[in-house]
């Protein structure tokens, strides 16, 4: 585990993470209190230790996805424990069988019983027959070739192409219309809340794909020449002049606060560079003509610095 730690370190500072060995001893320290098969709470702990700004979140999320992998080992440190969350009951046949990155039984599944397992899982909202659902659609739809120097994004456009998840979207709804047993119409923030929560379960199904096809690039390539091939520029790293549309729409989300706070700092030195600052002694007596309260403010008068004039004279005839 310590091993795969150093591992994941090295690589945020390779992204550009400024990490130091005192964090990297506090995150090794953090793990110790952590149960390795909790990933959520694993993610969470390094987080802590490791990032110091929101906008490299991103980064440091998707090389922990690379490095602890749902489903892959934790390190050569003697226990073997699993990183992943997964227990033997959510695999497939063939993957407790030792056969890598394969269905096992979901193999033998016609895509209309696939897809019927996936709309099930997206109604019940079932995390673990999703993951179910993600290995035999990778398998069946991906095409992952051992050795082939493709990035993940080609077999996840793949995967999802063939699960048409925005379909299976609106049959969700539309059985959700129909399902009224008074027979009246949803209203409008009714659909849109139940809307709003089958997205969210159809992006957690993205996501269980996202992951199973990380998993098997990892045992293909490694952790290392995986998080390589992904690794994208900080938005302060940026190159403007090349930068993609995506890129300047997170730099623009970046320098967003502070221009607000670069306008908020002009806008005050321009205010006191007329009025000069508050006057408390002439305000409190300009407020007894109304009763005390001030109704008036006063402000001291900038007085600009006198220079300081130096007289040169040669006496020396």
């Amino acid at each position: 585990m310590l091993n795969l730690l150093s591992g994941f370190v090295e690589e945020l500072r390779r992204g550009g993470l400024p990490v130091s060995l005192t964090e990297h001893l506090d995150a090794a320290e953090a793990v110790h209190y952590i149960p390795i098969e909790d990933r959520e709470a694993l993610k969470y702990a390094l987080g802590a230790t490791l990032v110091k700004s929101s906008s490299h979140w991103h980064a440091f999320e998707t090389t922990f996805d690379i490095y602890f992998a749902r489903g892959l080992g934790s390190g050569e440190d003697g226990d073997g424990a699993e990183t992943g969350g997964d227990s033997e009951s959510d695999r497939p046949a063939g993957d407790a069988q030792g056969q890598p990155g394969g269905g096992g039984a979901m193999d033998q599944m016609t895509p209309e019983e696939l897809a019927a397992m996936l709309y099930q899982a997206l109604l019940d909202g079932n995390q673990s027959l999703m993951r179910v659902v993600a290995r035999g659609a990778v398998s069946r739809y991906a095409g992952i070739e051992k050795g082939r120097p493709v990035g993940g994004t080609y077999y996840l456009y793949r995967t999802l192409r063939n699960l048409e998840l925005d379909r299976v979207l609106e049959r969700l709804v539309a059985q959700a219309r129909a399902a009224r047993p008074d027979g009246q119409d949803l209203s409008a923030l009714d659909e849109r809340l139940l809307g709003d929560e089958y997205r969210g379960r159809v992006d957690q199904m993205r996501k269980a794909v996202e992951d199973e096809i990380r998993r098997r690039l990892v045992e293909d390539r490694g952790a290392e020449a995986l998080a390589k091939s992904v690794r994208k520029p900080l938005p302060e790293d940026l190159d403007v002049m090349h930068a993609t549309r995506d890129e300047l729409a997170t730099l623009q989300r970046a320098l967003q606060p502070l221009s607000r706070k670069l306008a908020v700092r002009l806008a005050r030195r321009r205010r006191h560079r007329h009025r000069g600052p508050l006057d408390f002694r002439a305000t409190v007596r300009r407020s007894l003509s109304y009763g005390g309260v001030p109704v008036e403010p006063r402000f001291r008068h900038p007085r600009p610095a006198k220079p300081e004039i130096m007289v040169i004279a040669d006496i020396s005839g």
